[in-house]
């Protein structure tokens, strides 16, 4: 095998390893030099993605290796923040397979931006900010750095809106990347940072039982239960061996939370009313709320819930 084949089996396998994304400084390392960059680009054996950053043989298809790009432009060190680490966390989600916007930490270089140059990537530009960040901080996920669940957390509250950063903290709390020791973290992390404000209210909701929804339906409920002062049911549980959404022991009280399409497909609102059937024949209580009347108005649906389980006082909604 001669040194130009030998050379290329070398670039596939490292390119197959990473999305077949490349660096300029990758493929000097690996012995290509500037003319034969050049020539490449020429045959169309690297396609240039972003600046200095190169696609293998075919163009970028797939958001992690549009994101490898881009930290490989940002340059070394670099990792994804806000709401492109919150993306690859899995707690927003992704619209498009090829994201508009890409925003990465840098711990050295001048903050910049820049868009992509590849017919995948020329509608997706990468912001680039200067930030000091501990080890710790860091992550990695498929193959991707990325800063911690918490950070990401904080840095998307810099922009997005108030219900945005709500479904982003409640799908955390879902997958179980926010837990009770991130939240002491979290207070000391925010001290002057942008959108501090308005993630704050939202780390002071915190309770366990966040950890156990299964949609951010319960977890609005229970933040708005949680933020009247309510006292708090079991979440997720199985009551006489069927597996209910909130549940009240010394009230023997069920509540089932029924949101999005998924409770109105006929078979499923079969096997609901069947369960709802067998707890009462068991002497509960069950009272079920879509999402459509709690969205209307979630205050008075969680004093009417609260009402059928005789708690009475409600303090101020804050």
């Amino acid at each position: 095998m001669d040194q130009a084949s030998s050379k290329l089996r070398e670039l596939w396998r490292f390119a197959a390893a990473r999305e077949f994304v490349v660096g300029r400084d990758e493929l000097l390392e690996h012995g290509f030099g500037r003319h034969q960059i050049r020539s490449w680009l020429r045959t169309g054996r690297l396609l240039r993605v972003l600046q200095s950053v190169y696609s293998y043989g075919r163009d970028v298809d797939s958001s992690n290796a549009v994101w490898r790009a881009a930290l490989l432009a940002a340059g070394p060190g670099s990792a994804l923040t806000g709401l492109s680490a919150c993306q690859k966390w899995g707690f927003v989600e992704m619209r498009q397979t090829i994201p508009a916007t890409i925003e990465v930490a840098a711990a050295t270089g001048k903050a910049r931006s820049f868009m992509g140059v590849s017919p995948a990537t020329r509608n997706t530009r990468v912001n680039v900010t200067r930030r000091q960040y501990n080890e710790s901080d860091l992550r990695a996920k498929d193959g991707v750095a990325l800063l911690s669940p918490v950070l990401a957390l904080i840095d998307l509250a810099g922009s997005a809106t108030d219900r945005e950063i709500r479904f982003a903290f409640l799908e955390a709390c879902r997958l179980g990347l926010f837990r009770d020791a991130d939240v002491s973290i979290s207070f000391e992390m925010m001290v002057g940072r942008r959108g501090a404000r308005r993630l704050r209210p939202l780390l002071g909701l915190w309770r366990p039982e966040l950890n156990r929804i299964r949609s951010v339906f319960e977890g609005l409920f229970l933040l708005a239960w949680i933020e009247r002062g309510y006292p708090m049911p079991l979440v997720n549980v199985k009551v006489h061996g069927k597996e209910v959404d909130c549940f009240w022991p010394g009230k023997g009280f069920v509540l089932e939370l029924d949101g999005g399409t998924y409770h109105r497909y006929p078979a499923q609102l079969n096997i609901d009313l069947g369960k709802q059937a067998m707890l009462e024949a068991q002497g509960l209580t069950v009272a079920r709320l879509t999402f459509g009347r709690f969205e209307a108005d979630p205050w008075r649906e969680v004093d009417r819930v609260a009402a059928m389980l005789g708690f009475t006082e409600a303090p101020s909604k804050g």
